[in-house]
């Protein structure tokens, strides 16, 4: 299927109590909008879902988990440059020195 079949399915998930009590051990509230947590039985919530009549494999589930991974990881590195950026010019400007330019 797709990751929006897995994103459907987490919607439903998180509005249905019968579907959120079924995976309870699951950390609903934790997932985002495209994921499940890395350490969640995959084949507990493909069950559910599968009862809940959405159609996620094993597959959808590690798509959507490598999206969100890859996502959270170029959010964090971008974080990361901006910071050492910020400290680079905040350590110029204290010592007086021209500011690095990054872009060139």
């Amino acid at each position: 299927m797709s990751i929006s079949a897995v994103r459907d399915f987490i919607a439903h998930a998180r509005a249905n109590a019968d579907v959120s009590s079924q995976l309870a051990e699951c950390s609903l509230q934790s997932w985002g909008d495209a994921h499940t947590p890395l350490d969640v039985d995959h084949f507990r919530v493909i069950d559910v879902a599968k009862r809940a009549g959405f159609d996620i494999d094993l597959s959808d589930l590690v798509s959507a988990q490598c999206h969100e991974l890859d996502h959270f990881w170029s959010y964090e590195m971008n974080n990361a440059f901006v910071a050492r950026r910020a400290m680079s010019r905040i350590q110029m400007n204290v010592s007086g020195q021209k500011p690095i330019g990054y872009y060139y």
